[in-house]
């Protein structure tokens, strides 16, 4: 409950609706200075007192927050999250005008606003940054680790104002956790639920709980949460490698919508058994099928207390701490272009144009003699990780009569990285296995892709005879035990005064200053298994010291495949395959365990670091003038960032022996170089801001926006380490049946990235004709550049050479992946919602978004390489759910579609993921007021998300991936 203040400007807006929405502003309050301008006013025990309960009244409450704000903000706050049972807070979000959410087996993840990628999307939990690194660290807010229950409120801005810390190029989430002033003495909430999904045939179970505290002179409380979830995800994938697809004719195609095409080092011409030519086809140079599987074992706690020694001063501590524990396995059975000659290709399949191949069979003997097909190549990887994040903050604020304080000091820390990684391959021939004949376990193979599916097929016998023996030669060169770790540390201190000035029009400046030092330590290791009578000490002291050669793949350790295969089921979804034979993990750990001892080195020549200091002050007014409200203001942002990285230079330089056939190893085989590569940047920003609402009428309100935007590229982006590869002509003879090509090839981030820059726009209009029931219409222009593209080209650099390998000179490193800078990008649409409450339980809210973005310019270092939308941008998206809330119980259906997504440029060609359409069905069974069960079905649909290589044309499948359709039930107590 909350009472009244004693005036209000707007005296247009009847005092009910006034009283619902200061509701809202208390809750949504953080004492970080997310206040309303009048949040000073005493409180008066006379005044009228409304209580919120239902999803109606929490829907007119969300309602009357966005009508009350001066700037573009949507809201949700407590009832609605917690009335339904959403996952986490990305579920509730998908509610909000404009926002999709991007889901990991079936959780949100992130957060989309307005058709933009979801990494422009800022979102801070009570006003800061939360570091979340598992092994890859990101400014990405990772939304599974939050429950909804430990959440009080969230608001959406899609305009930004000066107080607002900078970042959200899409817009920013503001996340507001509870606290145990605002909540009633021993209350909270605890529910427990189980999960079950199609692809993976397992329940699991999920517990989250909150109790709060206080005294009774509301002076002093403690919160406490917790919540714990056993989660396994499966996601199955038919795909086309790693985006890369080839051109046979030696020279380029024409051009596609405007773009010229890189042939990826593309092939003279493709010819199978029969004689037949293929000429200007476009093609995969791999096809596979994989199957991801997680193990996931989350926990969260929450800590938060707050303490008013006076009516003026309080004192607040919150913690967060959160783990995630990992178990993944991948099985993954590619066709790649090894044998793509006449000794094995029997058919080539072509779309209607004849210009891209949309099928191949292969045959090991169909020269008349069994060759050495060596595919299809199974492969697989394992992975047991953990990962931490740890979040603490203290605050304090005073309030005097015409001022208001408040301090922060927090930090924030995360660490993640594998405890075990394994990766293991085999072929199907007995490549390898020192055997004088040649033997296939599979004859056969082949694929073929249709509009959204990818289809294997492979010999029927192949399981059965690599459990005889037959083929499954070990690669050793492809298994490993590498890993990557990371630790991410931020330290924050704000200041926020707000003065209540009350000068005519003008009634509150605010103005404050921010300072965060951020550190990034991302490294490798690699664990070699080693001989029991290895000798440790001797290996260390040797010039080269213990290497990979000396691990148990390359000394005949590597389990033998009858051993360890087994025949994977339950493809429900993402392809289509006869048999899957896959590694079991816990057959080939111990065969390898048993016999080897583990030695564990972080590697110190391949490692990055990132370090930041961020510097931010602002000052804003606050105006009011009749029936008009808004704010103005600039934030100036001041950036320093060092980076350094060793990069790796790799040159392959003689595969097999040529006399005895067997592999070379040692530094004969390959010889890695290491370089230390650091840069310093600076950067300044200015970011004006304006905000204006008006109401017109008692139901209408207008409203405009402008201000000046940024957001920084993420860590990877910027400080990944350049990995190039060479191949010698010795390599690629010995390769040459596999198509393997002389040459330079790598990948790597790009520290001359700049931060996005985005000026914009938004000019809307609100009609609020009756309680719990509105509809609008929003138009918004964004001008965006040095938005970040991931790119594979063709790149040319200096190089100094390499003694008896390379001469030094200028070369071509091609495909290199990487990613560049676009400019002078345009985003521009409209926004339109509606929300609805029929009398008898029954209402509706649907949004649609438009957004139309132009093709602009990509460089590298200065260098062009072609034309991009917005990376992560969709040209449509919306949302419709409709509600039936009873006595007894409650019923709501989402239906959510995204249009056709930009995700990249790969050889000239933008990266396309198709429209994507979820329905999702949530109930609950009200047993009292206090107890309900609770059900979901998350991807009713049992929708697919599908990516192409360009949008000319179907035929270039990228992937097709499935994670499953999900079920959840549960009971939900409160108290």
């Amino acid at each position: 409950m909350i009472n009244c203040p004693r005036h209000y400007p707007f005296s247009k807006i009847y005092k009910s609706l006034f009283c619902v929405s200061l509701i809202s502003s208390s809750s949504l309050s953080l004492a970080d200075g997310v206040t309303s301008q009048n949040a000073k006013t005493p409180l008066k025990k006379n005044m009228e007192v409304i209580e919120v309960r239902g999803i109606r009244t929490s829907m007119a409450e969300n309602l009357d927050v966005k009508r009350m704000s001066g700037s573009v903000v949507d809201a949700i706050t407590a009832e609605d999250i917690g009335k339904f049972p959403d996952k986490n807070v990305a579920d509730s979000l998908q509610r909000v005008p404009g926002v999709v959410i991007e889901r990991d087996g079936g959780e949100g993840a992130s957060v989309s606003i307005r058709g933009l990628s979801s990494e422009l999307t800022f979102t801070q939990l009570n006003g800061n940054f939360i570091a979340s690194s598992p092994g890859e660290p990101s400014r990405s807010f990772d939304y599974t680790l939050l429950p909804s229950a430990m959440i009080e409120s969230v608001e959406v801005y899609k305009s930004p104002e000066a107080r607002l810390d900078e970042g959200g190029v899409g817009g920013t989430v503001l996340m507001h956790s509870r606290k145990p002033l605002s909540m009633e003495a021993n209350s909270g909430v605890f529910n427990v639920e189980s999960t079950y999904a199609d692809v993976t045939k397992e329940y699991e179970p999920q517990f989250t709980g909150l109790y709060s505290w206080k005294n009774d002179d509301d002076t002093f409380g403690v919160l406490m949460g917790y919540t714990y979830q056993e989660r396994t995800n499966c996601t199955l994938t038919g795909s086309t490698d790693a985006n890369v697809w080839r051109y046979t004719g030696g020279g380029q195609p024409a051009d596609i919508n405007g773009n010229a095409v890189d042939n990826n080092n593309g092939w003279d011409t493709i010819n199978d058994a029969s004689g037949k030519s293929y000429d200007g086809v476009w093609f995969p140079q791999v096809v596979r099928g994989s199957v991801l599987n997680e193990k996931r074992e989350r926990e969260g706690i929450q800590f938060s207390t707050q303490w008013r020694p006076t009516n003026n001063l309080e004192l607040g501590f919150n913690y967060f701490g959160f783990t995630l524990g990992q178990d993944r396995t991948e099985s993954v059975i590619d066709i790649p272009e090894w044998s793509l000659n006449p000794d094995f290709l029997t058919a080539v399949t072509l779309d209607q144009t004849g210009t891209i191949a949309t099928g191949m069979q292969y045959n090991a003997s169909v020269s008349g003699v069994e060759n050495d097909m060596q595919f299809p190549w199974m492969r697989g990887s394992y992975v047991r990780e953990e990962s931490t994040s740890d979040t603490f903050d203290f605050n304090l604020t005073y309030e005097g009569d015409t001022f208001k304080a408040r301090f922060v000091i927090g930090n924030t820390q995360s660490e993640g990285g594998p405890e075990e990684s394994w990766e293991a391959a085999y072929k199907s021939s007995n490549a390898g296995e020192n055997q004088a004949v040649i033997e296939n376990a599979a004859q056969t193979a082949g694929w073929s892709i249709a509009q959204d599916n990818v289809s294997l097929n492979i010999d029927s016998n192949t399981f059965a005879n690599l459990q005889s023996g037959l083929g499954g030669g070990r690669d050793a060169g492809s298994s490993n035990s590498s890993f990557v770790r990371s630790e991410l540390e931020e330290d924050y201190y704000q200041a926020d005064i707000d003065f209540y000035v009350d000068w005519g029009f003008l009634k509150t400046i605010r103005t404050g200053a921010k300072y965060r030092h951020a550190n990034l330590h991302r490294e490798t290791g690699n664990t070699f298994f080693l001989d029991s009578n290895f000798d440790i000490a001797a290996g260390e002291a040797s010039e080269q010291g213990i290497t990979q050669f000396d691990s148990y793949q390359w000394n005949g350790g590597m389990p033998l495949a009858e051993e360890v295969f087994i025949n994977q089921t339950n493809i429900v979804g993402g392809f289509n395959i006869n048999q899957m034979p896959s590694i079991d993990w816990d057959k080939y750990r111990n065969l390898v365990t048993n016999n080897y001892t583990p030695y564990i080195r972080i590697e110190d020549n391949f490692v990055y670091d990132i370090e930041e200091k961020i510097s931010a002050f602002y000052i804003q007014g606050d105006f009011e003038l009749s029936d008009i409200r808004g704010n103005l203001g600039v934030r100036v942002v001041h950036t320093k960032t060092l980076t350094s990285s060793t990069d790796l230079y790799t040159y392959q330089r003689d595969h097999t022996n040529d006399e005895t056939g067997e592999p070379v190893t040692g530094d004969a085989r390959f010889v890695d170089d290491y370089q230390l590569v650091t840069q310093k940047n600076t950067d300044t920003q200015i970011l004006p801001s304006f905000n204006i609402a008006w109401d017109a009428t008692d139901d209408l309100v207008i409203r405009g926006a402008i201000a000046k935007v940024m957001a920084r590229p993420d860590y990877s982006d910027l400080g990944s380490q350049q990995r190039i590869t060479f191949v010698s002509n010795e390599w690629a003879d010995d390769r040459a049946a596999f198509n393997e090509l002389a040459g330079f090839s790598g990948r790597g981030g790009n520290k001359n990235l700049k931060p996005f820059e985005s000026v914009q726009a938004d000019l809307s209009i609100e009609y609020y004709y009756a309680e719990g029931s509105a509809l609008g219409l929003a138009l918004f222009h964004k001008k965006v550049d040095n938005f970040v593209v991931p790119l594979v080209i063709d790149m040319q650099q200096e190089f100094a050479g390499k003694e008896n390998i390379v001469e030094s000179g200028v070369i071509t490193v091609a495909p290199y992946s990487t990613v560049g800078n676009g400019t002078d990008a345009v985003s521009k649409g409209a926004e339109v919602f509606i929300q609805h409450a029929f009398a008898g339980g029954f209402g509706f809210y649907a949004n649609y978004t438009y957004n139309k973005t132009n093709k602009a310019d990509v460089s590298v270092n200065g260098e062009e390489f072609g034309q991009s939308p917005l990376i992560g941008s969709a040209k449509y998206q919306y949302n419709t759910s409709a509600y039936y809330e009873g006595e007894y119980f409650t019923l709501r259906a989402s239906y959510n579609k995204r249009g056709e997504t930009v995700l990249g440029l790969n050889s000239g060609l933008n990266v396309y993921q198709d429209p994507y359409e979820q329905v999702d069905v949530n109930a609950a069974i009200n047993i009292s007021d206090s107890l309900s069960l609770t059900a979901s079905v998350i991807n009713l649909t049992k929708s697919e998300t599908v990516t192409r290589l360009g949008n000319d044309t179907d035929a270039r499948l990228l992937s097709s991936s499935y994670s499953g359709r999900r079920y959840y039930a549960g009971i939900n107590y409160s108290f």
